[in-house]
C-alpha cells in the first residue's frame, strides 16, 4: 500500500469517527461540560465569545445594508443636501469593507455558497496537506530540530544522574557467583598486567561481536520503565515555548504568509491574474486582508497550543511516549539503527583502551585476597566457602571500585562521552519519528474537523477583523466625501474664480 493511499484509509476513518463525535458532541454540549473541568470551561468560554463576536459582526453588515439603503432613499428624498450624500458615501464604504472582509474570512474555511469552482476559496480544506508537511517540517526543523534535541541532550549529565540514582539505593548490589571462587586463585599467581592485556583484547572482541543495537533497545526500555519520560518531554517542551514566545519565531510566520501571498499573486500575464492581484491590494489598503494580524493570531494560537502541551496528558505526549516505546523496539529490528550502532562499535572497540580500568579492578581483587580479612574469609581451608561471606567480599570490592570511579573525573568524562556519542547516534537515526507521530496525529483529522478546529481557536479574531472593516470602511467613506466636497471642489472653485 502507498503512503497516499495509507493515507486516504486514515483519512475515511476518521469520518467515521467525525460522525460519531459529531452525535458524542451534541450530547456533551446539551449536557454542559463536566464539573471542574478547566479545559471544557475555557473551551466553552471561547466558543461564546466567538459566537459573540459573530452576532456583532453580522449586525454590523445588517446596519451598514440597512443604511445603505436609506440614505439612498433620503438622498431620492433631499437631493444635494450634504448630510444625505455624507451618508451615503459611509455607508456605502463601509458595505464594502464589511462585505470584504466577509468574504476574505470565508474562503479561507470554505468556499461561499459551496461554489467550489470559484479559485482560491476553501483555502484551508484544498491545502490540508501543505499544512500538515508544514507544521510537521515546523516540529522537526524550528520546534525539535535535531540540533535542539543535540544541545538539550548535551545539557543533561548522564554519569552524575547514574550516580546519584545508585547513591540513591544505599549502594550497589552485590554479583556473586561459585567461578569467582577460580577467578580469585588464577589472580594469586596470575601477571596481572598480561591478564589486563588479555582481557583487555576479549573485551575488544567481544565488543565487536556483540549486538549493541538489542541491548540499547533493552537499556531504553529499562529507562522508559523506571523514569519519568513525561519530566523530561516537559522540560523540552518547556523550552520550546520559551522559543515560540520570542518576536524572532512571530517575523519568520509573517515572513511565511509573506512568502505564500506572493506566491499565489505571482503575475503570469493573465487578466485573472492581475485581477486577483488589484483586489488583494484593495484588500489590503482596506484592511480586509492583513498578513501582519495574521501572523500575529497565528503566533498567539501556537503559543497557546504549546501552553496546551505543557500537560502531560495531552494527547500528542502520550503518543510521544508511546513511540518513544515503539522506538525502542525499534532499535532492536531496525537495519539503520543496527548499522550506525555498530559503526560506532567498531570505533570505540578500535580507539578505546580498556586495559587500565581492567588492570585496576584485578589489583584492587588481589589487594583483598592478600589481606587478612580476605584471608580469614576465602583461604581458610577448615571451612567451605558460604554464599553470604562471597556476597559481603563482593559488596566491598564493588563499593571500592564504585567510589574510585566517582573520584575519578576522567573515568566519568569517557563514560559520559561515551553514552552522549551513543544518543546523538540514536537521535540521528530516530529523529524522523517525531515528523511521523506528528503526520500520524494530524492524518487522523479530516478536512471538517481541521477546520472547525481552526476556525474555533481563531474564530473571536476573525470576526473582529470583520467589524474592524466595516469601521474603517465606513470611516474611510466619510473621509474621501469630506475631502471631495469640503477640501477639492471648493478648492476648485477658487481656482476657477
Amino acid at each position: 500500500m502507498s503512503e497516499r493511499e495509507k493515507r486516504e484509509h486514515v483519512r475515511r476513518k476518521a469520518r467515521r469517527e467525525d460522525r460519531e463525535d459529531n452525535r458524542a458532541g451534541a450530547q456533551y454540549e446539551s449536557d454542559g461540560n463536566p464539573a471542574g473541568s478547566d479545559g471544557g470551561k475555557a473551551e466553552s468560554r471561547q466558543r461564546a465569545h466567538g459566537k459573540s463576536m459573530r452576532r456583532m459582526a453580522n449586525l454590523s453588515l445588517l446596519l451598514l445594508a440597512l443604511l445603505f439603503a436609506g440614505s439612498a432613499i433620503l438622498l431620492q428624498l433631499y437631493p444635494g443636501r450634504w448630510w444625505a450624500q455624507l451618508l451615503l458615501y459611509t455607508a456605502e464604504a463601509g458595505l464594502v469593507g464589511a462585505l470584504a472582509d466577509l468574504f476574505a474570512v470565508t474562503v479561507l474555511f470554505r468556499s461561499p455558497l459551496g461554489m467550489r469552482w470559484i479559485p482560491h476559496t476553501g483555502i484551508l480544506p484544498r491545502n490540508r496537506d501543505k499544512l500538515v508537511d508544514g507544521i510537521v517540517r515546523m516540529v522537526e526543523e524550528q520546534l525539535l530540530a535535531k540540533d535542539f534535541l543535540r544541545e538539550r541532550l548535551g545539557r543533561l549529565s548522564l554519569v552524575r544522574q547514574a550516580i546519584d540514582w545508585a547513591d540513591s539505593r544505599q549502594g550497589l548490589d552485590a554479583l556473586a557467583s561459585q567461578g569467582w571462587r577460580v577467578a580469585m586463585d588464577l589472580l594469586r599467581r596470575a601477571d596481572l598486567g598480561q591478564l589486563a592485556e588479555q582481557l583487555d583484547g576479549h573485551a575488544r572482541e567481544a565488543l565487536r561481536r556483540a549486538d549493541l543495537t538489542r541491548y540499547s533497545g533493552i537499556a531504553l526500555s529499562w529507562l522508559l520503565r523506571h523514569n519519568d519520560v513525561q519530566k523530561w518531554i516537559g522540560q523540552l517542551i518547556g523550552y520550546a515555548a520559551e522559543r515560540m514566545a520570542q518576536e524572532e519565531m512571530r517575523r519568520a510566520i509573517a515572513d511565511m504568509l509573506e512568502q505564500e501571498a506572493q506566491k499565489q499573486l505571482a503575475y503570469d500575464g493573465s487578466l485573472g491574474s492581475w485581477f486577483k492581484g488589484a483586489l488583494f491590494g484593495l484588500a489590503e489598503t482596506l484592511d480586509a486582508v492583513n498578513l501582519e494580524e495574521a501572523a500575529d493570531t497565528l503566533h498567539r494560537d501556537l503559543q497557546r497550543f504549546m501552553a496546551e502541551l505543557q500537560e502531560p496528558s495531552h494527547p500528542l505526549r502520550v503518543q510521544l511516549e508511546q513511540s518513544l516505546h515503539d522506538l525502542a523496539g525499534h532499535l532492536r529490528t531496525s537495519a539503520d539503527a543496527a548499522a550506525a550502532i555498530e559503526r560506532w562499535k567498531q570505533e570505540l572497540a578500535e580507539q578505546l583502551s580498556l586495559q587500565p580500568a581492567i588492570l585496576s579492578l584485578l589489583q584492587s581483587m588481589a589487594g583483598m585476597l592478600t589481606s587478612p580479612e580476605g584471608i580469614r574469609y576465602i583461604a581458610d581451608g577448615d571451612r567451605a566457602l558460604q554464599p553470604e561471606a562471597i556476597r559481603s567480599w563482593m559488596d566491598r570490592l564493588l563499593l571500592a571500585n564504585w567510589a574510585a570511579f566517582k573520584a575519578d573525573e576522567r573515568a566519568q568524562r569517557n563514560v559520559e562521552s561515551f553514552l552522549q556519542q551513543l544518543l546523538a547516534r540514536m537521535l540521528e537515526s530516530g529523529h524522523a519519528a517525531i515528523g511521523r507521530v506528528v503526520r500520524g496525529a494530524l492524518d487522523g483529522f479530516t478536512e471538517a474537523r481541521l477546520v472547525d478546529l481552526i476556525e474555533r481557536r481563531v474564530d473571536p479574531d476573525l470576526q473582529r477583523i470583520r467589524l474592524n472593516g466595516a469601521l474603517l470602511g465606513a470611516s474611510a467613506g466619510a473621509l474621501i466625501y469630506l475631502l471631495l466636497h469640503g477640501v477639492y471642489d471648493p478648492l476648485l472653485r477658487a481656482l476657477g474664480a
